[in-house]
């Protein structure tokens, strides 16, 4: 019967913090690019004429993937005088010549939302050109809700 040394299953505090520091270097150093964001507020952000009175206050996109795809976030506020119930966001990210970058549908939250209220949002989308450098752009947006 073999028996095993109980001082090597239980690792030293010095082993440890190696451990983590090599961990964290190897963090620091990866091949791999962390996604870039770029930020933008509501003046870039445009409703369509048919859109209900909801207007995007702030918005972020994130590409991912290798920049296939992309993230965007944001909050809208409720600039009329009536509840909105299940709103639901139909976005184009447009780059600055006017070209569609990505676009989809998706809900605000919360469900709800009154006269002067915030909602939030996100869209995860595929990105129509890959890796597109995207300094500046525009947000287009149409707003539809279920009548309360």
């Amino acid at each position: 019967m073999n028996l095993v040394r109980l001082e090597l299953l239980i690792p030293r505090p010095a082993r440890i913090a190696a451990l983590l520091l090599a961990l964290a270097a190897s963090l620091a150093c990866s091949p791999y690019p962390r996604p870039a964001t770029q930020t933008h507020t509501s003046h870039w952000a445009v409703r369509s004429p048919d859109s209900l009175a909801i207007d995007v206050v702030e918005y972020t996109w994130t590409f991912y993937n290798n920049g296939r795809h992309i993230r965007i976030t944001g909050q809208v506020r409720n600039n009329s005088d009536q509840v909105h119930q299940s709103v639901t966001l139909e976005l184009t990210l447009a780059d600055e010549r006017g070209e569609a970058v990505a676009k989809g549908q998706t809900l605000v939250f919360p469900a709800y939302l009154r006269p002067g209220g915030i909602g939030e949002f996100e869209l995860r989308s595929m990105v129509t050109s890959a890796g597109r450098n995207l300094p500046a752009g525009r947000l287009l947006t149409t707003a539809r809700a279920i009548a309360p």
